[in-house]
């Protein structure tokens, strides 16, 4: 479940000790929470995205933000594409899929740590449409055409895509409790993605507990 999660300080009038008190604010799925503002920023862009394919990308923003969701190996692009041509249709299916997926998320969601890349915006979009494109071309001829027009859509709208994925970004960006939900992913994973949008934003990370 995803929790919106309000702290507030309570003054204990009987000692004058404070305490911290946790109230729910809010709770919905993480999938519901993520559907809402892939479907704003669908309407925002002014993108014709159909609706299996807005249901595509709010799944992979709700699996992309399970931090207990095991992550692929870190192979480049370039490895992944290598390994999947080399592969049987499941495989293939599979990897040219993980091989979009990743290539939309990162210039999507985090397209300032490209900046540290030794390749761009367009390398990432060439080889997620082409991605996109392959995993089209391998459901369609082994797996009955299982995402129907999906993998089409996404590689024929791929920088479509793009925008409505910085769309949401800005959206949750700006929400009154991200900054806390940053600081935390920070706190748990010791993201340098995280530390870096908290320093964007001019805080001073102190050491963590497991660096002191």
């Amino acid at each position: 479940m995803f929790v919106a999660v309000k702290r507030e300080i309570v003054v204990d009038g009987g000692r004058g000790g404070k305490t911290v008190k946790t109230s729910l604010e809010a709770e919905t799925t993480l999938f519901d929470y993520f559907h809402g503002r892939v479907r704003d920023a669908r309407g925002m862009a002014d993108v014709g995205l159909s609706e299996d394919t807005t249901l595509y990308l709010t799944a992979l923003l709700v699996d992309r933000a399970r931090t207990d969701t095991p992550r692929p190996e870190e192979d480049t692009l370039a490895e992944l594409h290598a390994r999947a041509a080399a592969a049987p249709p499941a495989e293939q299916a599979r990897t040219y899929r993980e091989l979009g997926d990743r290539s939309l998320y990162r210039v999507g969601y985090f397209e300032e740590s490209l900046s540290r890349s030794a390749v761009g915006v367009g390398y990432y979009c060439d080889m997620g449409a082409a991605a996109y494109h392959q995993a089209d071309r391998v459901f369609k001829r082994w797996f009955a055409n299982a995402f129907d027009r999906v993998f089409e859509e996404l590689s024929a709208g791929f920088r479509d895509c793009v925008v409505v994925l910085k769309q949401v970004r800005a959206a949750v960006d700006d929400e009154p409790d991200a900054l806390m939900r940053l600081y935390q992913e920070w706190l748990d994973t010791g993201s340098r993605a995280a530390a870096s949008r908290l320093r964007e934003r001019g805080l001073l990370l102190p050491p963590r507990l497991s660096e002191a």
